[in-house]
This record gives C-alpha cells, structure tokens and sequence, in this order.
C-alpha cells in the first residue's frame, strides 16, 4: 500500500464501554449523566424468553428510569416492524433508544431512529433515495452476540418482505452514542448461535481487509481481530463457560465493525444477503457458508493480502510464496468452519434451486450497492452464478 497514492477520512465516534459486568455497573449511571427517563428499549423474543431482558429492565425501573419494551423484532427486520416499533416510541414518548440483542435489535433501533425524526416511510431513505437530515434519537448498543459490529457502525439493513430484497440505512446520524460490551450479556448463547455470530465477525474482517477501501488503520483493526477469533472462536465454541474465550470474541466482534464500518464489505455480504432475505437463512451462518467460495473466487485480486491472512492461521505459510499461502487460505476457512459445525453448503436447506432462482439470487446480489463496489475483484453476473451453484446445486444435476 503506497500512502503516497492514497487519501482517507476515518472517524469512529461509538464511544465503547468494555468489561465484564460493565452494563450492570455503568449503564444507570450513563443514562442519568445525559439526563433521559424514558427509554425505548429494541429486543427480541429469544432474549425475553431467556430472562436477560428482565434483568436490564429491573435495573433500570429500579433505578427510577422508566422502560417501553418492543420485542417483536424478528431475524433480518421486516420494515413494516420498523414502522409498528415507531409508533409505538412515538405513543410513549421516549426520548432515547437502547438496543439489547444481535444485529437485527440493533438495526431496527437505528431505523426506528430515523422514522420518528424523519417524515415518511423507513424504505423512504435506503441508499439512493432520500437523505435523513433531522437528528435522530441518542442509542445506546448492548450486543449480545459476538459477531454483528452493528454496535459501532452507521448502517442499518432492513428487510422489504414484499419485494423479498433487503435494502441499507446508511448515515453517521444513526450511529450509537455508546456501545456496552459486556461479556456476560454473551453466556446464554447457544453454541450454534457462537459459531455462527463468530464466523460473521471473522467474515467482517477479512472483508474489511481486502476491501478496495481499506487502509492502515482499518488493515490495523481487522488482521487483529483475525488474530483473536483464529485462537478464541474454537475455544468459545468447544467451551461456553469459557470466559475469556468470550472476551476476546466480543471485543474482535465489536472492532471487526470498526474496521468494515470504515472500509465496507463484499461480495460475501452481496450473496449473503438475499439468501437471508429470500429463505430466511441467519445472516452470520450465509456469510460462514459462502466465505470460502467467495475466497476462491477473490484470491487472484490480492494474493498478499490473503497470505497475510493465511499466516494468521498457519506460521508455517511464512516459509511458502505469496501465491501458495494464500491458495491455502480456503481450504484453513473450511477446516476452521467444519471444526465450528458450519455446514459445507445449503444443502441443509433441502431446497431444489432451479437455475431460474440462482439466477434471481445473482440479479440481488448484483444489486446489492453497499458491498459489490467494495469487493477486490470486479464481479459480473455470471461469476455469481457459478459461486451460488456451488454452494446451492451440490448434490442436483
């Protein structure tokens, strides 16, 4: 990378509170400091059945904070849900939004955010339409997975179910104020949902890396949080009470969103996304399941970077060329993949994928414009089609 050639803008305004038990011990204290007492908390069912909500809530009422609580966010939010959730901040006069859950938590608050300080439909402002301009609602992240980084990005995703195509929020007006990364809000994840979110933040990295806008400080961020999640995700997975496994999968979660929120992400996220949007597949297991197709297909754009990457994972490449190391690359993420219980392909789907809905699949993954700019090698339609037939016609004729 020649600094010489290049010129970058960086700025990551989340302010991040880290620490085991930091929610219970400073969450009131910061609520209190910006002088709110009425909050609009954004969650999901799961999270309300397994009893962390209560928790968070109980601290807060206790604390003479009073709590609207929306749980009916659903995996990949639906936009008529954004628009329900926003009434009902609205109705109860909320003041602030604190988003307790995954990714999806998390994008529905930021586009809650904008629908009660902006006039119109949520759809109204996906990328390339109309620009947010009035300021939005102070949020406050509270991830609880360990793989989204939506807690320090300025995107939210939004599902059209209509149209079965998800569509991008993007503005530095809907980014969280704070982000509290609490290992313990993790501990009640079950092991798959580990896997799955871990090898989400991974894909976050790598892309970010070999991202056409990456730079030092994002290539600093990401080869880091490849390095946490190569030696921790295993042990997270294999161990759940594993603490400090835990920790450092968080906190690479949380930095992995610090460096795509700067340099973006690719074409796994191009493919990934309408298979979520289309089959409901979770987001973090279609980008697991496509990240070593879509490595095959990129390696010629940079073979330095993905030996760097390689490396990472097998000091010995150090001794190999550029080109054998990064050829490595796929075959460590498979191994890395299966050894976390990531299927292979979609074949777990038991879906029959016509040539005519692979096709579909490619035209949405073309469409996607938040990603396909990004990618480090330029991608045409036809190239999409061969990757989705790998991972979805396996076993056809």
């Amino acid at each position: 990378m020649h600094l010489i050639e290049q010129s970058f803008s960086s700025s990551l305004p989340t302010k991040i509170v880290f620490g085991v038990n930091c929610v219970n011990n400073s969450l009131v204290e910061k609520i209190k400091e910006l002088k709110f007492s009425k909050v609009f908390v954004s969650t999901d069912p799961g999270l309300v059945k397994s009893g962390t909500i209560d928790k968070v809530i109980k601290l807060l009422n206790d604390n003479k904070i009073d709590t609207t609580v929306f749980s009916e966010v659903e995996a990949n939010p639906y936009a008529e849900t954004i628009m329900k959730g926003s009434e009902s901040y609205k109705q109860e006069s909320c003041e602030m939004i604190i988003a307790i859950g995954g990714g999806s938590p998390m994008d529905f608050a930021k586009a809650v955010a904008v629908v009660v300080s902006n006039p119109g439909h949520i759809l109204d402002y996906r990328r390339g339409e109309k620009t947010i301009e009035n300021e939005t609602p102070l949020i406050i992240a509270i991830p609880t997975t360990v793989g989204t980084g939506s807690e320090v990005t300025h995107v939210s995703v939004v599902t059209d179910s209509e149209k079965g195509r998800k569509f991008v929020i993007a503005s530095p007006l809907i980014m969280p104020e704070y982000a509290f990364i609490d290992p313990l809000m993790t501990t009640t994840l079950p092991r798959h949902v580990v896997a799955e979110t871990g090898a989400d933040a991974l894909v976050h990295a790598i892309e970010a890396y070999t991202s056409v806008r990456a730079n030092p400080i994002t290539d600093g961020l990401a080869i880091q949080v490849v390095k946490m999640i190569s030696q921790y995700l295993p042990e997270s997975y294999a161990h759940p009470g594993n603490l400090e496994a835990r920790s450092q999968i968080h906190l690479a979660s949380t930095m992995a969103g610090m460096a795509f929120g700067l340099a973006g992400v690719g074409l796994v996220h191009s493919c990934s996304h309408p298979m979520s949007a289309r089959y409901r597949v979770a987001h973090g297991l279609a980008n697991a399941v496509l990240l070593p197709y879509v490595m095959d297909y990129n390696l010629i754009s940079n073979y330095k970077k993905y030996a760097d990457l390689a490396r990472v994972f097998d000091s010995s490449l150090v001794l190999k060329s550029d080109k054998y190391a990064a050829e490595s690359f796929p075959k460590i993420l498979r191994d890395l993949t299966e050894s976390i219980g990531i299927p292979r392909d979609f074949r777990v789907l038991n879906i029959e994928f016509s040539d005519e809905m692979i096709n579909q699949l490619a035209e949405d993954a073309l469409n996607d414009v938040g990603t396909i700019p990004n990618n480090p090698r330029k991608v045409e339609k036809q190239d999409i089609v061969q990757i989705y037939k790998k991972v979805l016609q396996s076993e056809l004729k």
